[in-house]
């Protein structure tokens, strides 16, 4: 339904077919797979509805087959490096859930449904789709996804809804979930793995945005009392300064070395971070400490966690969500000619609509410049600064 909801907004369909004909080629247990796509009425609204023709063995399949196959995939596939992240990342959190729910370290775990060739289909069709419309250079939010109710049955059984893989991926990732009057399972796994490493924030409204595109994904069930689709909307903010939401984190150190420390704050920045800072505090029995004060993307909550409580060893790390308002940044790199050699510096450069509100060289780069010129660190900013005016009129 995703996928062919981005087929819908204007993927194309081209290059989603040449990225799932990979399949074949790299994962043995699929011998043919061939992308159908279909208009139709649902609830008197028309959609749009892929099928996957594949031909493949019924039995089930190792874990570390489909990962490596996933790898495999989106090597040859030619994706952009996010797109083809993304498609790793998602079939590794659909079996890493799978891992964790039977107890199994990931090399034993046996697949069933997961297993499936329609998989990799779903994930890296999508990853396709996206890559064709730029979806990944955007920010991507979503509402909070609905689970339907009743029961589900599934190569282990008969379960209530959600199936354990769906709420073990909504508790991992933080997905707010909601109920609906149908009875059937309306969220499968694969599509909150999807989901999981697509969304960087979940709202219960619509953004201030102004739409471009907007695509109708149809399922194959007929639900008693709604239309059986997702919409996929794409657009602009209608604001120069866009929004997000960040984690943060914090834990209170009193018995930790500067040392220690110091690596940890290193490490968490290593591990994807997107700040770590401390401060001084004064705490029972009046000894002095430092908070440890992190900030990361909502998904990334549960690793963060583990990180710090296993550098530092703090017994509990408190989280809460900040609101942000942030300008656009990208980072360009710069060629630049200093003391008569060529060096290549990275800037970043925050814009407020088209104008530029600032360009900040990479100091690493700058300090490396420092290094094999001899000259100082300012001098060779003020240098990088005069020959990054550039962008100002790009």
């Amino acid at each position: 339904m995703l996928l062919a909801a981005f087929i819908d907004a204007g993927a194309d369909q081209k290059i989603i077919q040449r990225v799932v004909e990979q399949i074949p080629s790299h994962y043995t247990k699929c011998k043919s797979l061939h992308l159908e796509v279909e208009e139709v009425k649902v609830y008197g609204f028309r959609a749009c509805r892929v099928n996957f023709k594949i031909g493949e063995d019924s039995h089930g399949t190792e874990a570390k087959q489909l990962v490596d196959a996933s790898e495999a995939i989106a090597t040859a596939s030619e994706m952009s490096s996010k797109a083809s992240s993304f498609a790793v990342k998602a079939v590794r959190t659909l079996i890493e859930t799978e891992s964790k729910l039977h107890g199994v370290a990931l090399d034993y775990t046996h697949l069933h449904e997961a297993g499936s060739a329609d998989t990799l289909a779903d994930i890296f069709g999508v990853a396709a789709a996206c890559d064709s419309l730029n979806v990944f250079d955007g920010t991507i939010m979503s509402t909070p996804v609905a689970i339907g109710q009743g029961t589900v049955t599934f190569s282990h059984g008969t379960l209530a809804v959600p199936a354990p893989a769906v709420l073990e991926i909504a508790r991992r990732y933080h997905i707010p979930i909601t109920g609906s009057s149908e009875p059937v399972e309306l969220a499968t796994p694969t599509g909150m793995a999807m989901l999981a490493n697509m969304a960087h924030q979940f709202t219960e409204a619509y953004p201030a945005m102004i739409p471009h595109k907007v695509g109708y994904g149809a399922g194959r069930f007929q639900l008693q009392s709604s239309p059986n689709f997702i919409r996929v909307t794409l657009g602009s903010s209608s604001d120069n300064m866009k929004s997000d939401v960040v984690q943060l984190l914090e834990t209170n150190l009193d018995d930790v070395s500067g040392e220690v420390l110091a690596h940890a704050m290193q490490t968490l920045v290593d591990s994807g971070a997107r700040d770590v800072w401390i401060t001084p505090a004064q705490f029972k029995k009046n000894r002095p400490g430092q908070v440890l004060h992190v900030l990361c993307d909502v998904k990334e909550t549960e690793e963060m966690t583990r990180r710090i409580i296993e550098e530092t060893g703090t017994l509990g790390v408190r989280y809460k969500q900040w609101h942000r308002f942030v300008l656009e940044r990208d980072i360009e790199t710069l060629d630049v000619e200093i003391e008569g050699k060529r060096f290549q510096v990275r800037v970043k450069i925050a814009r407020d609509g088209p104008r530029v509100v600032r360009l900040k060289p990479e100091f690493e780069d700058i300090r490396q410049i420092a290094k094999e010129t001899g000259l100082p660190a300012r001098r060779v900013e003020d240098i990088v600064l005069g020959k990054a005016e550039v962008y100002r009129g790009a």
